[in-house]
């Protein structure tokens, strides 16, 4: 199974890999060596690891085909979601469900959620516009950790193939694995060497973990 069918395929098998904020090309080859699953193209203004509109579609015309490419956007303009970039878009803001069914429309949406916030979670895991759940800390995009054990009891009960994200590193993101066991994980600032700058050894390092974890 390739890594595309991987991040497409919502049942369960190994843990889904998604490295967010990548803006280099020679990052997408990393990625696809190493294993991971899919990549976030971050289209939010001010954020160190934003892309341009050009960038982004350069970016994703050069996706390997074994990584799914995702639009991540945060409290967009109508306009902006019919952008046509990548298959995928993620919502990271305070987007109200009638600009998720409208992303839906596009294609698959990734939608997240604070891993404290109950109603938001319940509400878009019931969502039939949501393909994936994004659980993320209150600060999404911060690199803060949350407290997993606190989350186990709603994480068991979330229907919607879900994605852990928030301050994984490659020395943390085995035992969160372990203990949550979702379909997926989502990392950033976990594999830079500085704030918008991926890594090429965490990034391996971090999708060796992952396996690890899987067994």
């Amino acid at each position: 199974m390739t890594a595309a069918t991987r991040w497409s395929d919502p049942g369960v098998g190994p843990t889904r890999i998604k490295l967010c904020g990548l803006r280099r090309m020679r990052d997408l080859d990393v990625a696809a060596e190493a294993g991971a699953d899919a990549i976030g193209l971050v289209r939010v203004a001010g954020s160190p690891r934003a892309v341009t509109r050009d960038e982004a579609r350069q970016l994703a015309a050069a996706t390997p085909p074994c990584l799914t490419p995702i639009t991540l956007l945060v409290n967009p303009e109508e306009p902006d979601i019919h952008h046509g970039i990548c298959p995928w878009t993620q919502l990271h803001g305070d987007e109200p469900p009638r600009l998720v069914e409208l992303a839906a429309a596009g294609g698959p949406v990734v939608r997240a959620a604070a891993w404290n916030d109950l109603d938001a979670i319940r509400r878009w895991d019931a969502s039939p516009h949501v393909a994936r759940l994004l659980i993320d800390s209150p600060r999404g995009g911060s690199g803060e950790a949350f407290d997993h054990e606190a989350f186990l009891p709603i994480a068991v009960a979330i229907q919607t193939p879900w994605i852990l994200a928030g301050g994984l590193t490659p020395d943390t993101v085995t035992a969160a694995i372990q203990t949550l066991r979702p379909w997926g994980v989502d990392v950033s600032s976990g594999i830079e060497s500085s704030r918008g700058v991926k890594d090429p050894a965490r990034i391996e390092a971090f999708c060796a973990a992952v396996r690890a974890a899987d067994g």
